[in-house]
């Protein structure tokens, strides 16, 4: 939706994916760390099988993080930037974010909540088990807390129209902050 409203959108999850592809930046530190069992046949990361693995153990989850968002981090660091330097409205979707500390960077931080019977219907039509989802869930920040920690909160749990006006109401508003805040900085007032 924030595409066709001419935002520029990058998914933190497609540079993780992206980095441990055979060809990707972190692939051989993973495929070292986790074992060649975690490959499928034709020498690709099966992810299926390393979320298997990382998500019932904390340490092992860490230490994957520890692998990946560096690149992960620098990537959209410098995506972000880019945009910035080109005047472009651009979000970034980071479904960890609080989880890995990069708060204090944004214009705004957006949360997206749906009820939970949703969230496991949506995620088993993309393939995953109602205990895996579980487990990802019990290994991130719950969602109350990120939504008390978001500016804004979309309500995901109605029809298109309604999440639509949503979040042309958030970027409209983010937009006219960061304009304000911009123009202040610009005259030398302190953003608030």
């Amino acid at each position: 939706m924030m595409r066709e409203m001419g935002v520029d959108v990058l998914d933190a999850d497609d540079v993780a994916h992206a980095v441990i592809e055979p060809d990707g930046r972190a692939y051989s530190a993973v495929v070292d760390r986790f074992g060649r069992e975690i490959l499928d046949s034709t020498g690709h990361i099966d992810r299926g099988r390393l979320a298997g693995i990382v998500f019932r153990d904390p340490e092992k989850l860490a230490m994957l993080n520890d692998l990946i968002h560096p690149y992960v981090r620098h990537a959209w660091r410098s995506w972000v930037s880019e945009r910035r330097r080109q005047g472009r409205a651009a979000a970034v979707i980071i479904p960890l974010l609080f989880e890995i500390g990069e708060v204090d960077i944004w214009d705004a931080i957006v949360c997206i909540r749906a009820p939970l019977e949703e969230v496991y219907a949506r995620l088993a039509a993309r393939g995953l088990a109602r205990e895996d989802v579980e487990v990802r869930m019990a290994a991130q920040l719950p969602v109350a807390e990120k939504c008390r920690r978001a500016d804004y909160v979309i309500d995901n749990s109605g029809d298109m129209s309604g999440l639509r006006g949503q979040v042309e109401r958030i970027l409209a508003e983010v937009s006219f902050r960061t304009r304000k805040q911009g123009a202040r900085q610009q005259r030398g007032e302190e953003k608030t």
